[in-house]
């Protein structure tokens, strides 16, 4: 969720236009707003109630990077969200003490750890994910039907898509 200038979150408005905009319309959106603010270091609107409320900005990239079906490592991890490794591990450590990801060493190779969400991590990363979708729908809303996929292509370009 990215803040207005006045620091206040995005609504959802339930309105025709909403039930207008695809899932993968949505989706599309959201992957580039994920990028804008890994890009940018954008920080979500971090309030009291919101999905956001426990976390950092750069939580949110963790989540969706565990959240897929891939193993990750801090190098990894660090390499997909280009952040310095020191600071992937700070976070961590964070998360894991909150008793949302775990590190798991590997049996065959005890220098290797892989780092995962765990079951309330995972129901935390599908509210984010759910959260983001909801305000990207929200976002192309306010859009004619005709600019939606113009501005999509734009987003992409400014995300480096």
């Amino acid at each position: 969720m990215l803040k207005r200038a006045n620091s206040l979150p995005m609504k959802k408005r339930s309105t025709a236009h909403n039930q207008a905009i695809d899932d993968q319309q949505a989706l599309a959106l959201h992957e580039c707003i994920s990028a804008l603010m890994r890009e940018f270091r954008i920080e979500p609107g971090l309030l009291a109630g919101s999905v956001y409320e426990d976390l950092h900005a750069n939580d949110i990239g963790l989540f969706e990077v565990l959240a897929g079906s891939e193993r990750w490592s801090v190098r990894r991890i660090a390499e997909a969200l280009s952040a310095p490794i020191t600071t992937i591990s700070s976070a961590l450590d964070r998360l894991e003490r909150q008793g949302l990801v775990e590190r798991k060493r590997i049996a065959g190779d005890r220098r290797v750890v892989h780092i995962e969400l765990t079951a309330r991590g995972r129901r935390l990363a599908i509210r984010l994910h759910n959260a983001h979708i909801e305000n990207c729908r929200a976002l192309i809303a306010r859009l004619p039907a005709e600019d939606r996929e113009a501005f999509l292509r734009q987003a992409a370009r400014l995300a480096g898509r």
